[in-house]
């Protein structure tokens, strides 16, 4: 049998308020609810079970923002997985924003009267959902207060914004919220802003958290490491061989470090104190520059001339003292995790 449209489940058009919703789903979980049809034949208890996961589902669905979005745009055929699920509340219990006093009335007819006025009148239970009356009589009825789901966004950040720290402005549910990131913050690392979840599904529960999760836009010429940053620094081999100077960026702006003679390949050259700040907020990591030596893979006839000029030189040979030399500056390559 084909499914029915979930507004149409609930008795609603298109474009109905959460409020209308909630309403709709009290009422009709109220009705198909299968306790209340253990009386009757087979055949109405089945068709009770069936309309009540059939509410369960499109309540699931259109109580949530995101899920109804897409179901609105894509109906059951929403691209990342279509709709059909049991909603959370299947035959047995109760779907969120469902108010056990709602079933206990439509049971016991209202208040269902005051056996003997204030006295614990114990507990019932029906299909693993109970209730119990504390010493207040019906008016202690023990409704759950149960908290709002979470709510998860993602944060995107800059390595600036990491090292400086950053208040980032949004809306939340048509709320404007603030949400200070202090400086330090990683990939994969999540915050907590308490209250500002989902509302509860329940009169006077407290709504859910807030949960910020943080992911890094990779910088165009910097690598983290932790604490420390890397710059991979294509050095001409002509500055390696003879000195000179190369500009390198930080976090701040760019900067020009010395280069001495003989620089190899593989060799780290460290800036203190110009990575991000520490997890224990003490003090900063460094910005390591690896020196790359760029060797050309086209060469003119002249440049070519000139280093066939060098190539019988035995001070330009690397000897097996210089290659152990050279394997141990780049060994770090092969131990960073």
């Amino acid at each position: 049998m084909a499914k029915r449209d979930y507004y149409e489940v609930l008795g609603l058009k298109k474009g109905a308020s959460l409020d209308d919703i909630k309403k709709a789903y009290r009422k009709l979980a109220v009705k198909w609810h299968p306790d209340k049809w253990q009386q009757a034949s087979d055949a109405e208890k089945k068709k009770a079970e069936e309309n009540f996961k059939e509410l369960a589902e499109a309540y699931d669905v259109l109580s949530d923002d995101q899920k109804r979005a897409r179901y609105d745009q894509f109906g059951f055929n929403a691209p990342g997985g279509g709709f059909g699920g049991n909603g959370g509340a299947g035959y047995g219990g109760f779907g969120a924003d469902f108010d056990p006093m709602d079933i206990f009335n439509a049971f016991f007819g209202g208040a269902g009267g005051r056996r003997g006025g204030r006295g614990n009148f114990g507990g019932f239970s029906f299909d693993g959902a109970s209730f119990n009356f504390g010493g207040n009589g019906f008016g202690g009825f023990g409704r759950q207060r149960t908290k709002g789901a979470d709510r998860r966004i993602t944060l995107k950040v800059t390595l600036q914004e990491v090292a400086t720290g950053v208040t980032k402005k949004g809306k939340i549910q048509g709320e404007e919220i603030s949400i200070p990131l202090p400086a330090g913050v990683s990939e994969g690392q999540v915050f907590t802003i308490p209250g500002k979840g989902n509302p509860s599904p329940y009169a006077g529960g407290e709504p859910g958290d807030l949960l910020i999760n943080i992911e890094e836009i990779p910088d165009k010429e910097l690598l983290r490491d932790q604490e420390d940053l890397v710059y991979n620094l294509a050095l001409p081999f002509y500055t390696a061989a003879l000195g000179g100077t190369a500009e390198v960026p930080t976090l701040t702006g760019r900067v020009r470090l010395t280069v001495k003679s003989g620089t190899q390949s593989g060799s780290m050259l460290r800036l203190k104190g110009q990575g991000l700040p520490k997890a224990d907020g003490y003090g900063k990591g460094d910005l390591i520059v690896n020196v790359l030596v760029y060797v050309p893979e086209t060469l003119t006839d002249s440049e070519r001339k000139t280093i066939e000029s060098l190539r019988s030189s035995a001070n330009l040979q690397p000897t097996e003292e210089r290659r152990q030399s050279m394997f141990s500056r780049i060994r770090h390559l092969f131990s960073r995790s």
